[in-house]
């Protein structure tokens, strides 16, 4: 299959471009006022309210077309997402679901296209097919090799030296080389790898006998006798369960665990850890200094972790409400009503919050369109806009910037006030004089209004 159609990378955003130059075309003098068609947030670019964004940050490209929920970002070699989130393409990994799947690596590299398949590997080779008439894998879904002719007739699978042959499957399955072993499912099924594992089953999944790990100082012994008795039991750990899992018992080396009448009723007690739940009304275990609990469930939860010495917090109000706090970062989502982050000192305030969760695509291309307030600190910078750029605000130390729409422009910097009309049809600032959106520098040592023509500004 052809480059080109695995990711787009040979082809830049040449639209981009076109649509950036039409505006340019159309709106020579001030682009950035003539709203709804194009108006600025910070460094970033909007155009047709909420629909278009584009921005550079450290020789970093990001594009969003919001209508048809694609964006591209230039980093890593250059990343497109295409109606989010069925589509993406990456120098890694593409997608496009259900229809097309593509991801590379140096040691390997697959395609799926509908029921069509290829790939390689640098250690097994080639291999490829179309489902279910016929095809073969190799090093995928943790076996060695795959294959299957009108499956689920007949297919087979080999992994560390033992060969699974499955006629219509699941019901009839042999195994041969280093394991041995039948199944007629879901009667009866025997597999064995001698020193290493034993299973049976009998009307499955009621009755499985189940010997593992023999090969280790852990052996594991396992009985379903379901819904009846149930058991795990080995050196490190043991697990027991009666009408499971209403019943059950837990050990292993740091606690033991008791569950009666699950989920309703549960205890736990160890080294470091003593828990005790009463659901939905009541929950609290710890482990160290890690500890989680709930009240009410869903009604309010917590959860406080650390990770060497760095404190991790979360808590949430009927799940969707959460206030997590990782390290030098805070995430806080009230819904429907607002949701804030913030990282060191800058900070996200975005009302309303539509969508409660996290997450760079949805953040980047999905929540701009339900955002109607959103506010910004970012390093020093203090940037507001109402009703998708109807309003908008910039601070930074003593100088700000206020525009409605493209009616007005109010601005102050360098200690002078300067306006703008109708996106530059009349203005003044600090630097130059605008007439019919023609610029003319201003002298800065002279009194305001000096550089026009006829008019004579008299120092006070």
């Amino acid at each position: 299959m052809p480059s080109a159609l695995n990711r787009f990378g040979p082809f830049k955003p040449l639209f981009l471009c076109g649509f950036l130059l039409c505006l340019s075309v159309l709106f020579p003098c001030s682009l950035r006022a003539v709203w709804p068609v194009s108006w600025e947030l910070g460094e970033e670019r909007r155009f047709l309210g909420p629909l278009v964004s584009y921005d550079e940050e450290n020789d970093e490209r990001h594009f969003v077309f919001r209508p048809l929920l694609f964006s591209y970002d230039s980093e890593e070699g250059g990343t497109y997402n295409y109606l989010f989130p069925l589509g993406k393409s990456s120098p890694k990994k593409s997608y496009f679901i259900p229809i097309y799947m593509a991801q590379r690596s140096e040691e390997a590299s697959n395609t799926a296209f509908l029921l069509f398949f290829y790939g390689t590997t640098r250690e097994a080779g080639s291999y490829g097919g179309f489902f279910p008439f016929a095809g073969m894998l190799k090093k995928r879904f943790t076996n060695d090799e795959m294959g299957f002719f009108l499956w689920p007739l007949y297919s087979y699978t080999k992994n560390e030296g033992a060969t699974k042959t499955n006629i219509a499957w699941p019901f009839f399955s042999v195994y041969s080389g280093a394991e041995e072993g039948f199944k007629a499912w879901p009667l009866y099924g025997m597999r064995s790898r001698p020193g290493v594992k034993n299973t049976r089953f009998f009307l499955w999944p009621f009755v499985i006998k189940e010997e593992k790990n023999l090969d280790t100082d852990n052996p594991i012994d396992i009985l379903f006798v379901l819904p009846f008795y149930m058991q795990s039991v080995s050196r490190l750990h043991e697990t027991k369960g009666v009408l499971y899992p209403l019943f059950s018992y837990r050990r292993n080396e740091d606690k033991e665990e008791w569950n009666y009448f699950w989920p309703f009723l549960s205890s736990s007690e160890g080294k470091e850890t003593k828990g005790f739940s009463f659901f939905p009304f009541y929950s609290s275990e710890t482990v160290g200094r890690d500890r989680k609990s709930y009240f009410l469930f869903p009604l309010y939860s917590e959860r406080e972790w650390y990770f060497k010495d760095t404190r991790y917090y979360q808590s949430s109000v009927l799940i969707i409400n959460r206030c997590i706090e990782e390290e030098n970062r805070t995430f806080l989502n009230v819904w429907p009503l607002f949701e804030y982050k913030s990282q060191d000192d800058d900070y996200v305030f975005l009302a309303p919050s539509l969508l409660p969760f996290r997450g760079r695509g949805p953040e980047r291309i999905i929540k701009p369109l339900f955002t109607l307030y959103e506010q910004r600190r970012q390093e020093g910078r203090l940037m507001t806009s109402l009703l998708y750029g109807l309003y908008t605000r910039e601070e930074e130390d003593e100088d700000w910037k206020m525009r409605f729409a493209f009616l007005l422009e109010l601005s102050h910097q360098d200690g002078r006030t300067g306006f703008e009309v109708l996106g530059g049809l009349f203005g003044i600032d600090a630097k130059r004089i605008k007439v019919f959106y023609i610029p003319f520098d201003r002298n800065t040592d002279a009194p305001p209004f000096s550089s026009i023509p006829g008019c004579r500004g008299r120092a006070a």
